[in-house]
């Protein structure tokens, strides 16, 4: 038996890109709602019953059950559900990428060509996306790969945090977020690529690793590594190498970020702080170098500073001296914030499905 391809999902209005998302839970489904949210027509495929996986993680909408998480990572897309455990279902699957010029999923390396749904069985002009934790290939291709397992085999755990505690683990799927967002951006350059080179069969799969994504950050980590020898440790709340730029509490109690690094920043920074003698006029602190040579000194004076005027005075200082400084905002301050409500980062809207409106 054929199961039939509901009406709604035959067609794409519009002219836009057309992808077939079967990602899941949070690097598939943050992938998806990037390419829909910059104007891809996104077919969303769900297991039956229960739906995606993060339908149901973390806080849900009172008035309907669903996951807010997903009111995030799932928007901007048509969803439909196909059992890829029944030959009906896959078939179902092979015909909508026969339309599309996408495909995105994050199942483990090799299920999808178990399932007769891998790049070799589906067309050639195909952009076939994948994301895993370890990549398609290599000895830990076929491993689970959770963003908090990659995080830590990415790098991104070692430098995070402080040298006399165990690794810190930020609040967010940080490690799934990027891997998505490095596949989505790969899926639009093999798209820029296709259509550059005019062929009728120049699809290319997209091979986004979380562990990867994760490695992807270490900025100067491996050179440094390979030249020097140096492994870059944890350096708590400042950046190994760059005097002055870290965090300090205020008199009232809340932290401030300041970055005074770069001679001019620096030189207005300390004037600032009521240190004129430690400017780039005083050999001891006149380039970078020297100034990591002295850095506990540097942050002392800083911090005594700071210790003495509320955030707002610190940040007032800050601003008219022209030195990037800044608060440590919590989500529902930057819900409050203008500069976020003017630069139109929140937008309400109500789910197809019903539930309250969500920014």
């Amino acid at each position: 038996m054929v199961a039939p391809i509901p009406a709604a999902y035959q067609t794409v209005g519009n002219g836009e890109r057309q992808v077939l998302d079967l990602g899941q839970v949070v690097a598939g489904n943050f992938c998806g709602a990037l390419l829909a949210y910059f104007g891809a027509d996104v077919i969303k495929v769900e297991p039956p019953a229960r739906g995606d996986a993060l339908r149901h993680l973390r806080m849900p909408d009172p008035a309907t059950g669903t996951s807010l998480w997903w009111r995030s990572y799932g928007r901007n897309r048509r969803c439909m559900t196909v059992d890829l455990h029944k030959e009906e279902g896959r078939d179902v699957v092979r015909r909508l990428a026969g339309r599309v010029d996408v495909l995105v999923e994050n199942f483990r390396p090799g299920v999808m060509e178990g399932w007769g749904l891998g790049p070799k069985d589906l067309k050639p002009e195909l952009v076939y996306t994948r994301i895993s934790g370890y990549g398609q290939t290599g000895p830990k291709a076929q491993l689970p790969g959770y963003a908090s397992v990659c995080e830590a085999y990415g790098g991104f755990r070692h430098i995070n945090g402080y040298p006399d505690r165990a690794p810190v683990r930020p609040n967010i799927s940080l490690g799934d977020s990027l891997a998505g967002l490095h596949a989505a951006f790969g899926a639009v350059m093999a798209l820029l690529h296709r259509s550059r080179s005019g062929s009728a069969a120049a699809g290319q799969v997209v091979d986004a690793a979380i562990s990867e994504s994760m490695f992807n950050m270490l900025e100067g980590c491996v050179a440094e590594a390979a030249v020097h020898g140096y492994d870059r440790p944890p350096s708590g709340s400042t950046i190994t190498g760059v005097v002055p730029s870290g965090c300090w509490k205020a008199a009232d109690g809340k932290y401030v970020i300041i970055g005074g690094n770069g001679n001019s920043v620096y030189n207005r920074l300390i004037k600032a702080v009521g240190r004129p003698d430690m400017c780039i006029d005083n050999p001891d602190y006149a380039t970078d170098a020297k100034r990591c040579e002295r850095e506990e000194e540097i942050t002392q004076v800083i911090e005594a500073w700071v210790s003495q005027h509320s955030s707002q005075e610190v940040m007032e200082a800050m601003n008219a001296a022209r030195v990037p400084a800044g608060p440590i905002l919590s989500t529902a301050d930057i819900m409050r914030e203008q500069q976020y409500q003017e630069r139109g980062m929140f937008h309400t809207a109500a789910p197809p499905s019903g539930g309250q409106g969500q920014r």
